[in-house]
């Protein structure tokens, strides 16, 4: 191939790598939430399939009333499931941004136990050296906490008072029920239509791709929505281990008479989402309480905390190659790249979107479906090492 070539096909790749980015942007963007709910009610319907054909198996009941039976049922789970754990969640929530509250009052007292620690720490140098390097990190620290003025009294003038109304979206929320309501109702309506004729709404949505484009998408389904249960189970399972761990601990720190607060639950429960998050983990809770508990003067909590993580963190290694079957290749940065990217251009949303859709590439990628990596994947190379092993043990 001659460098002309080369070059044409190396701005033709760019080219359409470009194009299928733009798009990709452009639908999360612009379509993706206006589309949401019929998404969501082809996810539904595709789900609700083996259901419904048992039912019709073993039932004289037509496919249309089973597919309403089913997305009733479907809705029924998800309704009691929101008003007993979202709501009751919420109360809860709402309590403990208001103990957090109380217990942030001490923020200037500890920002004044660093200073002095800092002050005793550089004692040994120089009176000008000490002091300019002292007013150094008092300053910083003021400005860490938004506070770059002390008032009298040795206050930090600290304002916490946001924790103490979590909620202050609520109005904006309530003034899109209407539109939240109608975008449930139409969701609804599609899933019994959706599910009552899905065979149709597959056939249609595959006579829009050619013969090739649809077998590749046949194929990249069967490979991701298996993949992708089976890790979503794995995390899942993480989370429960995480959350009963954390609790554990916190209970029996609390019955030593070491812990001396409450919410256990809800500490657990958003220390364990918060350890699912790529790169993230529960250090980014515990390490950071007990470094706060130290430098408070709370030893006995210090050192509880950091054991119930160390425990915590040698579980977790311990489960998560055996719960996590493969550990896909995706290297740290490339996941922190796409988790800021993805917040960048998407919002919250895109801290779990683009990580994830980076798996899916990666995967359609091994697989061969599409090929955008050039490098070999550790499966070929591993099934390449076997074959040669083979063949040499074959020759002797």
């Amino acid at each position: 191939m001659s460098g002309v070539e080369k070059r044409k096909n190396f701005i033709i790749h760019t080219v359409y790598i470009a194009t299928v980015l733009a798009l990709f942007y452009l639908f999360f963007k612009y379509a993706f939430g206006v589309l949401f709910p019929f998404l969501c009610a082809l996810a539904l319907a595709a789900a609700f399939q083996r259901p419904v054909n048992f039912i019709c198996r073993k039932t004289p009941i037509k496919r249309g009333p089973a597919s309403v039976f089913m997305v009733l049922v479907g809705a029924f789970v998800i309704l009691a499931a929101f008003v007993l754990v979202f709501i009751r969640l919420g109360v809860e929530l709402r309590g403990f941004f208001q103990y957090l509250m109380i217990q942030l009052e001490d923020i200037p007292q500890f920002i004044a136990k660093i200073e002095n620690y800092i002050a005793h720490g550089l004692s040994f140098l120089p009176d000008k050296l000490e002091k300019t390097v002292t007013s150094f990190f008092s300053e910083k620290l003021a400005i860490l906490l938004n506070a770059p003025n002390k008032p009298e009294g040795g206050s930090l003038g600290l304002d916490f008072s946001m924790l103490s109304t979590p909620l202050l979206g609520v109005w904006n929320t309530a003034k899109q029920i209407p539109t939240t309501l109608i975008s449930i109702v139409m969701a609804a309506v599609a899933c019994c239509f959706m599910t009552a004729d899905f065979v149709n709404v597959k056939r249609i949505i595959l006579s829009l791709f050619p013969s090739e484009p649809r077998e590749k998408l046949i194929r990249a389904k069967r490979l991701l929505v298996p993949a992708l249960g089976k890790m979503g189970k794995a995390y899942g399972l993480i989370i429960i281990i995480t959350f009963c761990e954390l609790s554990l601990g916190l209970f029996l720190l609390k019955l030593i008479g070491v812990y001396q607060g409450g919410y256990i639950l809800i500490i657990s429960l958003i220390t364990a989402l918060i350890d699912i998050v790529p790169i993230l983990g529960t250090g980014t809770v515990l390490v950071p309480w007990a470094l706060f508990c130290l430098l408070n003067g709370n030893f006995g909590l210090a050192i509880g905390i950091f054991v119930v993580y160390a425990c915590i963190t040698v579980i977790r290694q311990i489960i998560e190659p055996k719960l996590v079957a493969s550990q896909l290749g995706i290297p740290p940065f490339a996941t922190i790249i796409a988790m800021y990217l993805g917040t960048r251009l998407f919002g919250f949303i895109g801290l779990f979107l683009l990580p994830i859709t980076l798996v899916m590439i990666k995967l359609l990628n091994d697989e061969g479906i599409i090929k955008v990596f050039h490098f070999e994947s550790e499966k070929k190379k591993e099934n390449a090492e076997t074959g040669k092993e083979s063949e040499i043990t074959d020759g002797q």
